[in-house]
């Protein structure tokens, strides 16, 4: 029995002394990298932007040598105060999320140089910062060539600010794929559901049969509307399509998940992250979710690859 436990314990007094250099799962601890990420005041289970980031995060984790965390904005955990539990923790990377965050991650990088912060819808710039936005003109510019191949009536709406990249690339792809195509806008704040409502139903009624509108609840309130008058639509953001199966033709994604997944592989191979602060086709940082809409997935699965190539070789 006495030797039983001896045999155990002298095991364990070796590998004390020794540091466990013998034992792997140590030695890889030692080495994975640990990635922090402040989500959005969303959180998890938003579907959208929080969500694909996760994914990014955990397909790392299952192919690199990362570990992560992460925490979500409330109103009593401030960016400033998540930042710095994470820097706290020890992470080697941190990433944020949108614009919100800009001003406290710009004063954790100064005080904390050894950690790299990756800043998403920012164009910080630092030894140790690194800011990113996506290229929504090419995202709505392929939504406009979506909404132009499909529209019965030659009338599609917009719904979101006046001043929008996605209203702009919208308006570029209905015109390089229809000149007949005609382009009703609603302006409303993205975050205002009531809003979009009411200018989804103003936009039915002058007989647009497609609408696209700017990621957010004003958003999500159009694709009802575009539903519950079956008409089509484009989501946006992330895809779409479980909100409104039989009307989202397809969504203009923001491919959060690609980029970090591409951006913590790069970190891993030593190689550096991208010099331009946009994303965007060339990065696979943008682009239109499956067709939905098996019925017309032929006739706008052609027009969209083609718009890619194009805006591809343009760059």
């Amino acid at each position: 029995m006495y030797k039983c436990i001896l045999i155990p314990i002298c095991a364990l007094i070796l590998c004390y002394l020794s540091g466990c250099a013998a034992n792997p799962a140590a030695a890889k601890l030692d080495e994975e990298k640990r990635i922090g990420i402040v989500l959005t005041e969303a959180g998890l289970g938003d579907q959208e932007w929080n969500d694909l980031a996760i994914e990014g995060l955990t397909k790392a984790r299952d192919r690199l040598d990362i570990i992560y965390t992460y925490k979500e904005i409330t109103p009593e955990l401030t960016y400033e105060k998540a930042l710095q539990e994470l820097a706290d923790e020890g992470m080697d990377t941190i990433i944020t999320l949108e614009a919100a965050a800009e001003d406290a991650v710009a004063n954790q990088a100064k005080a904390n140089p050894a950690i790299t912060y990756i800043a998403f819808e920012t164009e910080l710039e630092a030894d140790n910062l690194f800011g990113y936005v996506f290229d929504t003109v090419q995202a709505g510019y392929l939504a406009g060539v979506a909404a132009a191949a499909v529209t019965p009536s030659g009338k599609a709406g917009f719904i979101g600010e006046s001043s929008s990249a996605y209203l702009e690339g919208f308006k570029q792809g209905i015109a390089a794929t229809s000149k007949e195509t005609e382009l009703l806008v609603r302006e409303t704040s993205p975050e205002d559901k009531a809003a979009g409502s009411k200018a989804a139903k103003e936009l039915i009624a002058e007989e647009a049969d497609i609408l696209f509108a700017e990621p957010g609840d004003a958003g999500k309130a159009m694709l009802q509307q575009a539903a519950l008058a079956n008409i089509y639509a484009v989501g946006a953001g992330g895809d779409q399509s479980y909100l409104a199966p039989d009307n989202v033709v397809t969504s203009a994604q923001l491919q959060i998940d690609h980029i970090v997944f591409d951006f913590l592989e790069r970190f891993s191979k030593g190689e550096e992250l991208p010099e331009d602060n946009m994303v965007g086709l060339k990065e696979q940082a943008v682009g239109l979710s499956p067709i939905a809409v098996v019925s017309i997935t032929d006739t706008v699965e052609g027009k969209v690859h083609t718009a890619t190539q194009k805006l591809l070789e343009s760059e």
